[in-house]
């Protein structure tokens, strides 16, 4: 999905010598078409080497449009931000040849700390909601457990079946507050900078007792976030 970023902002100067401090920022492509400058950068690559993420900046006379892949609708309030800061550089770099309307500008900055405002304080509510519940749900079955223990042999099958809930609640509970993906990510990350930029996903699955299939999520997730980049 793309999104765009348009600002009203009328160029000044030529951009003749706009052109390499443009190619400072490690654009991919530059091409001039009429009046208007497009530059463009590929970001990342999925583990096949496709294209995953990108974005271009067009500009013309009385405009400036910040063209953007959105990755999911889940990484709409991430992605923003990126673009938010890079647009911030641009605006920098630019500024010697372009006026720009802040009026323009001031809309897309507004929305975007508002979502990253409420998105944070939903985030937290949730997960601590989430956590608290299942710490309850924890005890409640534990003291389950103990008063089963101390029963007649009768109530063997509630025991044993109390026990198996017991151990599953247990499970979820030392996965929610121990190792988690981002965990996962930042040993990956720590893995392939300590082996001079190679990981055999087999290896490193056996020694984190983690599926070869989290592992290679975990390192699509690296690569489409830029924190690595797949040799050719």
């Amino acid at each position: 999905m793309e999104e765009i970023i348009k600002i009203k902002a009328k160029r000044t100067k030529p951009l003749k010598e706009l052109t390499p401090l443009l190619g400072s920022l490690g654009f991919s492509k530059m091409s001039y078409t009429k009046d208007t400058l497009t530059v463009e950068k590929v970001e990342s690559e999925d583990i096949s080497g496709k294209p995953y993420l990108f974005y271009k900046i067009e500009l013309s006379p009385k405009s400036i449009l910040i063209r953007y892949l959105l990755p999911s609708p889940e990484r709409r309030i991430a992605r923003s931000l990126q673009m938010g800061l890079l647009s911030l550089n641009v605006f920098r770099i630019i500024s010697s040849h372009y006026d720009v309307k802040v009026s323009s500008v001031y809309p897309f900055y507004y929305a975007l700390l508002n979502s990253l405002s409420d998105a944070l304080e939903k985030e937290k509510l949730e997960a601590m909601s989430e956590l608290n519940a299942l710490k309850t749900r924890h005890v409640s079955l534990d003291k389950k457990y103990k008063d089963l223990v101390r029963s007649s042999e009768q109530n063997a099958r509630i025991l044993v079946e109390a026990e198996r809930k017991k151990e599953e609640l247990e499970e979820k509970l030392k996965k929610m507050e121990g190792i988690n993906d981002e965990v996962l990510q930042e040993r990956l990350f720590e893995w392939i900078r300590t082996h001079d930029g190679e990981i055999n996903t087999y290896e490193f699955a056996r020694i984190n007792s983690t599926p070869v299939g989290r592992v290679e999520e975990g390192l699509n997730h690296l690569i489409k976030n830029g924190y690595i980049k797949r040799r050719s």
